[in-house]
């Protein structure tokens, strides 16, 4: 049976009291999941104190609540010198259970004690920088109000109805994609609202909305048992 990859849980304080400083134990060239750890003179058409975008390119105030299917543009360091730029818009919250979700997982009793939500994003690429293969984790974060969690990430045998999948590669400028993201949210804790930390502390924008429970896919139809128009093409082929 499969086990699943242990999560990251991070104190929203401690998270924002964290965000001007560089990344603990980060070095440069660090990989896609790295936080951003040095700041560069905002562009013209950044929020004060913001990164550096792309000529034209504005991005979402800090502070920012967004609703279901709305757009956000946000800005972090990818790696040192490196900015990425991404339209967001969380499309879908879907609670589930591990035993509708995760059938014949080996579960600690810690994990058991949690409740399983998947996040359906829809992504652009806004930078100049190829963004192939990067995940999200520490990019948007669960929040209950007192902790952020991060993504959890399977292979599509493990788990198929929500892998938690890293951008495609490539993913250039101007690329787009929808993915499911994983989350694990404590006992006695409540889904508030996908979040994402500008860099230097500033104000989280957010999404939040109706969570709605995780649909099953349609089952097929079985064979031998045609629809009205199949049994006409039967009746057709008599004549």
């Amino acid at each position: 049976m499969l086990t699943r990859v242990r999560l990251a849980a991070v104190p929203v304080a401690a998270l924002v009291a964290a965000a001007g400083l560089a990344a603990c134990g980060s070095d440069a060239g660090k990989d896609a999941d790295d936080r951003p750890r040095a700041s560069e003179a905002p562009s013209s058409t950044a929020p004060a104190s913001y990164l550096a975008v792309p000529e034209g390119t504005t991005l979402t105030e800090p502070g920012t609540q967004l609703g279901l299917g709305e757009e956000g543009v946000i800005a972090f360091q990818r790696r040192q010198d490196e900015v990425a730029v991404l339209e967001v818009a969380v499309q879908k919250i879907e609670r589930t259970t591990f035993a509708a979700s995760f059938p014949g997982w080996n579960l600690d009793a810690a994990t058991a004690a949690r409740t399983p939500y998947f996040v359906r994003v829809a992504l652009t690429n806004e930078g100049d920088t190829d963004l192939g293969g990067l995940k999200l984790a520490n990019v948007l974060w669960a929040s209950d109000g007192a902790t952020l969690e991060a993504p959890n990430y399977y292979t599509a045998e493990q788990l198929p109805a929500c892998v938690g999948a890293a951008l495609p590669t490539p993913f250039a400028a101007g690329a787009t994609a929808e993915l499911c993201q994983v989350y694990f949210i404590a006992p006695g804790k409540a889904f508030e609202n996908v979040t994402f930390s500008p860099f230097g502390g500033q104000d989280a924008v957010t999404w939040s909305g109706e969570i709605t429970k995780v649909t099953k896919p349609a089952k097929p139809g079985k064979p031998g048992k045609p629809g009205k128009s199949g049994k006409k093409d039967k009746k057709d082929d008599k004549q």
